[in-house]
């Protein structure tokens, strides 16, 4: 059979016991000094494992399945210690709104000291159900229950409100309960870039008609502002100030009672209109504090030194046809999500059956090629499981035109978290030209430019050329963007300009050395211009400057340094905490 990590989504080849509980954890044996310790419980009823050393659970993997989760047992422990009813008071928290919040005290273990300490408890309850469990422990320790569903604190409040305040910890959701505001829920993980509590439930706020965001104030805090902005709308949402106080809950020991204005003073985020400065104070104090700060890197120095990458951008990708364009923009969304976790939305009518560009996302996610030959069904399951949530595709095949294109990958940014829309390319799209095609394509890219910064989601564009001349030699001419068909809009108007283009050989015959041109970048916290010669890697899919790269990334080790257990096991009394 096959198990899947909670932790890192890893797959694992795994042969159940025919006796006994203990094992060693496929997960972290082979990084401990004592490889041979057997950490990890396996519950042949459940079909589940628990490692009581990484606290990873593992589940028996369908791929076609519903996704599963630990659900953590209900200990119905209502009363706090006195050491931690005096750090709540310390914090302007009274025990009415602890215990109407449910929030308990109890012990737990917690890998940052290594033993059992105590804890302060805040459940996770959905339809009146025990979810997850956020424990708290000393020097701001915290974990969630391992394998347990990622959801909003105080979730069920979305289905009594018509308006909701979403903070970035349970102490805010507490100050805000404290002051009189019953509905409000907390993001479980703080502001980390994985929401998928959000992707699960999105549907929920449908209804909604105000979203107050009341996150931290500082870049991370405002950073997941923006992103929940982007995902539930900026029609909706309002964004509440705490002056210079980093949180809700800092404002309440600062100001006191003040806490009840901050809710009616929140501002509606500008969607059109004037934009007074207060809107953009949080952003204006962060940029005073920290500067101007370079994009998101791919975490290769030779192409990170001439650009690096930003949403709310249009980048434009240009070569002539079999120059590797395609491929190298592949590359550059690929290594963006493994790195930062950036999904994409593909329009790829070229590569239409999508299995085809399936298969190029594969080979440059495991480093193999596209064949049970070369690679594993354990490598195959990887890849998939990843690319089902990470990788989308906009494919109406009555309908190409960039409205309809648009309109799709703003449904893909609210329900599934889209960072980055691809469409390649350009000449495959359904224009439709009321005026000359100058001001068509200056409209054209208007959109795109419009729906990136609205959206916040990079957007690129693969253009070919006009038909190209040939050299005295007899080998094509690099081309610019100023040579794409139709206006030098194509340049004038992107954010980024790129060019990709492979070398001959003496013979005049196409090679795998591929310059790749950085002709614009409009902004020089985000690069500069320059050339880069890389290496095409047929097998991977992949760009290097020196070697190839034939490595799995969604793993940290080998595949098959970690595949294929055959564990023994001995009888054993302790059982797994499901």
């Amino acid at each position: 059979m096959k198990i899947q990590s909670s932790n890192t989504k890893k797959i694992y080849s795994y042969d159940p016991p025919t006796q006994g509980t203990r094992t060693t954890c496929p997960e972290c044996s082979h990084n401990r000094k004592k490889k041979t310790d057997r950490c990890m419980n396996w519950d042949k009823d459940h079909l589940r494992g628990y490692c009581h050393n990484c606290e990873a659970t593992f589940f028996e993997y369908r791929p076609h399945d519903v996704k599963q989760y630990i659900i953590p047992q209900w200990k119905n422990l209502t009363s706090l210690t006195d050491k931690a009813v005096r750090y709540f008071e310390g914090r302007m928290i009274s025990q009415v709104t602890l215990n109407k919040m449910k929030v308990y005290s109890d012990r737990e273990f917690m890998p940052q000291f290594g033993k059992e300490v105590e804890v302060m408890c805040f459940p996770y309850f959905m339809d009146g159900k025990l979810v997850n469990i956020k424990y708290r422990g000393a020097d701001k320790s915290f974990k969630l229950v391992s394998g347990a569903e990622l959801i909003f604190w105080n979730i069920d409040c979305l289905k009594t409100n018509s308006e909701v305040i979403i903070v970035e910890g349970e102490m805010d959701a507490l100050t805000f309960v404290e002051a009189g505001w019953d509905n409000v829920i907390s993001v479980p993980n703080g502001a980390n870039k994985n929401l998928e509590y959000l992707d699960n439930c999105i549907e929920l706020f449908a209804p909604i008609n105000k979203i107050y965001i009341a996150t931290d104030q500082d870049t991370k805090g405002i950073e997941l502002r923006s992103e929940l902005i982007r995902r539930l709308g900026a029609d909706k949402c309002f964004t509440v100030s705490f002056k210079e106080c980093k949180d809700a809950n800092e404002f309440l020991q600062k100001y006191g009672a003040d806490i009840q204005d901050v809710i009616p003073n929140a501002k509606p985020v500008p969607v059109k209109g004037v934009v007074e400065i207060s809107n953009i104070y949080a952003e204006a104090r962060d940029l005073w504090e920290n500067g101007l700060q370079p994009g998101k890197d791919i975490g290769q120095s030779y192409i990170d030194e001439y650009v690096t990458w930003e949403t709310g951008r249009l980048a434009i990708v240009t070569g002539i046809p079999g120059m590797g364009k395609s491929e190298f923009v592949d590359y550059i969304v690929t290594k963006l999500n493994i790195r930062h976790g950036w999904k994409a939305a593909y329009f790829t009518p070229e590569n239409y059956p999508l299995k085809y560009h399936y298969a190029k996302l594969y080979e440059k996610l495991i480093g193999k090629k596209f064949s049970k030959n070369t690679s594993t069904e354990i490598e195959w399951d990887m890849v998939y499981e990843h690319a089902r949530s990470n990788f989308f595709y906009i494919m109406d095949e009555d309908d190409f035109t960039v409205k309809t294109i648009v309109d799709s990958a703003k449904v893909l940014v609210k329900t599934r978290g889209v960072k980055v829309v691809v469409i390649d390319p350009y000449n495959k799209l359904e224009h439709q030209y009321r005026d000359s095609e100058t001001q068509y394509i200056s409209r054209f890219l208007d959109q795109l430019i419009k729906f990136a910064k609205m959206n916040d989601v990079l957007v690129i564009l693969v253009a070919h050329p006009r038909k190209m001349n040939k050299n005295a030699n007899g080998t094509f001419e690099v081309p610019s963007l100023y040579d794409i068909s139709g206006s030098s809009n194509f340049f004038n108007k992107t954010d980024y300009g790129i060019t990709v283009h492979r070398r001959c050989d003496e013979n005049n015959e196409l090679t795998n050395n591929v310059d790749i041109y950085f002709q614009k970048v409009k902004y020089k916290n985000l690069g500069k211009t320059g050339t880069v010669a890389l290496e095409y890697d047929y097998v991977s899919g992949r760009f290097n400057k020196t070697g190839k790269d034939q490595s799995n990334w969604l793993a940290s080790t080998p595949v098959d340094q970690v595949i294929d257990y055959n564990f023994s096991f001995d009888n054993d009394k302790d059982q797994p905490p499901f």
